[in-house]
C-alpha cells in the first residue's frame, strides 16, 4: 500500500472517536472544488518516512491514545490493497472509518459484509443529475 499522508491525530474526522487519518492518492472524480487536489491526481510522491512498516508501527504504538483510523483520499475504494489494509488495522484493534465518494459500491459492500469498516462517510457531490456536467470522471 502506498500512503500519501498521515495525520497522527484528529478529534473531528471520526465522530465520537480520537483517530488518525491515512490518506491514499488517486481519485476517479475531478471535482472543481476538491479540497485535496494533489491527492486526486495521484501525483504526490509517497513520503519516504511513510512506508507500510512505519504506519503499522505507529498504529501499534498509538493504541493507548487512538480509538479509530480514518482511511481517506483521494478515493480509497480504488486501491486494490484496501481490503488487506482494513484487515490489518482491524487486527491491530482499531475501529475503521472510510471516507468515499461512493463510486465503487461493490467495494463498500465487501467491506461491510466482511465487517472491515465500522463507519462510512460518503461525500455526495451534487444532485445525481448534475454529476455529469459538473464532475469529470477519470
Amino acid at each position: 500500500m502506498r500512503f500519501a499522508g498521515l495525520q497522527k491525530n484528529s478529534l473531528i474526522d471520526y465522530p465520537g472517536k480520537i483517530s488518525c487519518v491515512l490518506f491514499l492518492s488517486g481519485c476517479n472524480f475531478d471535482c472543481p472544488y476538491c479540497h485535496n487536489p494533489d491527492l486526486v491526481r495521484g501525483t504526490l510522491p509517497q513520503p519516504a518516512y511513510l512506508d507500510e512498516k512505519m504506519v503499522y508501527d505507529f498504529l501499534e504504538r498509538s493504541k493507548a491514545f487512538l480509538e479509530g483510523v480514518v482511511i481517506s483520499g483521494g478515493e480509497p475504494t480504488l486501491k486494490k490493497d484496501l481490503i488487506p489494509l482494513c484487515e490489518k488495522i482491524k487486527q491491530i484493534g482499531y475501529s475503521v472509518k472510510l471516507d468515499t465518494n461512493g463510486s465503487q459500491p461493490q467495494v463498500m459492500k465487501r467491506l461491510i459484509d466482511e465487517r472491515l469498516v465500522d463507519y462510512i462517510a460518503m461525500d455526495i457531490k451534487t444532485y445525481p443529475f448534475h454529476y455529469s456536467p459538473l464532475i469529470t470522471l477519470h
